[in-house]
């Protein structure tokens, strides 16, 4: 299965969620206003006029019925809805609801230093921003998690036994199953389902006050006889938790179908099959196995790497397949035996990264002319689903990175200066207002460090000026809200100032915004509201328009690349638009509705893109940034091209 259907099966088992939901309530209301009507019953004395007993469908009363429904049904969907606003803020929500701490810029130790540099190269590789990365602490239990609602707000957390009892290749396995998630849109089903078990509960959660009132309400309660109220709270506990059992079910049946996808997409990523088959042996030969203790962990037993929280009715209940069942899938050779993990050796952690750091590369190799034009077709179809080559390509392009501009990026001043310094004009009166705006207007120091900066980044070969962009993410999600306020209000005057925007500034200003909206202003899109591309026909011509008329000189050569792309979407009536027609509020409103097309419309969209990239058989740095933000804007995350020493 590919991204796009990848994507478009979690947009279906979204629905069939939303269904089971519904049949859910229903059947819990049914429940419970039957057992609320007996109850009633018989804890009071019905008669008619002549003292003959009614019997239960003789006192039946619609209007009760409804009014009880309602009740439970309302208790239902506020609590779904008050648990979700809890997680409102994405995998940020998650990782610190289960202890999480945030290893930023400067890691403590040469694991936490690993544990980064492995999550910006499978980052890099997938093109995907880097996701903020959490560990577990008191979990010696070898495990992890990612969490979001978009790549946007997505984290990666991973368990203290993760980090010390797993090598390097065994930890790049599991990162990348958890990418797979990340992309594949596994994460924001996984929240969804967090909000509907608990809104589920909260009949039984209910059950127990009233039952513990009745029992141990005190003087008054056991005066007016609390038995009703033990008997009322005990049959709404029951109740409350059949419904959390066959919930359950429907979250482990979803679960574990997404797992084997899963692990072979890790494998797919890193060629390295021994590396995510080793972590399942030592996780099934270790004395604490994946075991998650926190007091929350079944709420998220479906989104772990592997079975966290120990079942009674395992083979039910159970939110991933047998270990033995998953390596035998990833290595059908193997022998049966697990592995006993023993914990890494610091020094020789430390060693292994210093020399994976070593820059190797000469600025000519990062040349944007070794990129081969077939790569820009082929990539398309390796969206959300990278493979070894650019794995490579983005443990490359991570080496040639001035370590200066590394260390920058992983700390939320350097990061603000670096992006600022990324769209500074070259000319000297521009420039010199520009840095007077940031003089005045930015947090204190980070004009400093956007001209100390500013030398070192101007000189970064072009490919790397987006992998930098990715690399500050992370840094950039530590802002306040006032502080991204700031930040974005600065960057967009500072693209402004000079009275036009180049499509690098277009690009990089909607990378960093689309994904940094998902984590401050909580902007998720609604996906598969457009199921025919010819319904946004507008839309596209605005996209397509400008694409070519910034990447062309002549007409002619314009209007080659416009009809390549038209052709390869089988579109007709698409307009190429005109220079004084193209505006950006515009465009930026066809992309947003773009990015509400059915996932498996969107690689159509990216090959047209690529088609009119290829027509004049060049490949330019402007052509790449304007496929990745494109890209980015569609939530398809578009791997690094491998360059021609690759091939």
């Amino acid at each position: 299965m590919d991204f796009f259907s990848a994507q478009d099966d979690a947009r279906r088992k979204t629905r069939w969620l939303i269904f089971l939901f519904v049949l859910a309530i229903l059947s819990l209301v049914v429940l419970t206003n039957l057992f609320i009507m007996l109850f009633a019953e018989y804890s009071t004395d019905y008669y008619v006029q002549d003292h003959t007993p009614m019997t239960f469908w003789e006192q039946f009363n619609w209007a009760r019925f409804t009014a009880i429904g309602l009740g439970v049904t309302t208790v239902v969907i506020l609590g779904s809805l008050i648990r979700t606003l809890t997680l409102r803020g994405g995998g940020k929500s998650v990782a610190e609801m289960m202890g999480g701490r945030l290893v930023s810029g400067n890691p403590k130790t040469p694991l936490e230093r690993r544990l980064l540099n492995v999550v910006e190269e499978i980052s890099i590789a997938s093109g995907t921003p880097v996701p903020q990365v959490y560990v577990m602490d008191q979990e010696s239990g070898i495990n992890a998690f990612a969490a979001g609602y978009t790549t946007g707000d997505a984290v990666v957390a991973v368990t203290q036994g993760c980090l010390e009892k797993l090598n390097r290749s065994e930890l790049q396995g599991v990162i990348a199953h958890e990418f797979s998630h990340i992309i594949n849109g596994d994460m924001r089903l996984n929240i969804r389902l967090i909000g509907i078990l608990f809104g589920i509960l909260m009949v039984a959660l209910i059950g127990r006050l009233v039952f513990r009132w009745g029992a141990f309400g005190g003087r008054s309660s056991r005066e007016n006889n609390g038995i009703p109220l033990v008997v009322l709270g005990l049959g709404l506990l029951i109740l409350g938790y059949v419904g959390v059992f066959f919930g359950n079910l429907i979250k482990a049946s979803v679960s574990r179908q997404r797992e084997f996808l899963a692990d072979a997409s890790a494998v797919q990523f890193t060629r390295d099959p021994d590396g995510i088959a080793g972590a399942l042996k030592k996780i099934g030969g270790d004395s604490q196995g994946a075991l998650i203790n926190h007091p929350d962990a079944e709420e998220l037993s479906h989104a772990y790497f592997e079975e966290g929280v120990p079942h009674l009715f395992n083979s039910l209940f159970a939110t991933h397949p047998p270990l033995d069942k998953r390596i035998r899938k990833i290595q059908p050779g193997w022998d049966g035996k697990f592995v006993v993990p023993e914990s890494a050796s610091l020094a020789d952690v430390q060693r292994e990264e210093d020399q994976r750091e070593q820059p190797r590369i000469s600025p000519q190799d990062m040349a944007l002319g070794g990129v081969i034009l077939s790569n820009v077709l082929d990539n398309i179809g390796k969206a959300g689903a990278p493979d070894a080559g650019n794995m490579r390509e983005a443990q490359r392009m991570l080496q040639y990175l001035p370590g200066e501009l590394h260390e920058a990026a992983a700390e939320p001043y350097g990061a603000r200066a670096l992006i600022y310094a990324l769209v500074l004009d070259e000319e000297r009166s521009m420039l010199q207002k520009q840095m007077w705006h940031l003089q005045d207007k930015a947090d204190t120091g980070v004009a400093m460090l956007t001209e100390k900066y500013m030398g070192a980044v101007r000189q970064l070969a072009p490919r790397l000026r987006l992998t930098l962009v990715d690399l500050t993410m992370p840094a950039l999600r530590q802002l306040s809200s006032s502080q991204y306020h700031l930040f974005r209000d600065n960057l967009n005057i500072l693209i402004e100032m000079d009275g036009e925007i180049t499509a690098f500034e277009w690009s990089l200003q909607k990378i960093i915004l689309h994904n940094l909206e998902a984590s401050f202003e909580h902007k998720i899109s609604r996906i598969g509201r457009y199921k025919k591309l010819s319904r946004l026909h507008d839309e596209i011509s605005m996209m397509l328009s400008y694409l070519v008329r910034n990447t062309h000189e002549s007409e002619t050569d314009t209007r080659q690349a416009f009809e390549a792309a038209a052709r390869e979407l089988g579109l007709e009536n698409l307009k190429m638009l005109k220079e004084p027609e193209l505006d950006l509020q515009q465009l930026d409103k066809a992309m947003d509705k773009l990015n509400q097309l059915k996932p498996l419309l969107k690689p159509q969209l990216l090959k047209a893109c690529a088609a009119s990239v290829a027509a004049d058989g060049e490949v330019t740095a402007t052509e790449l940034e304007l496929l990745r933000a494109f890209s980015s804007l569609l939530d398809c995350p578009l791997p690094p091209l491998p360059g021609l020493e690759e091939n």
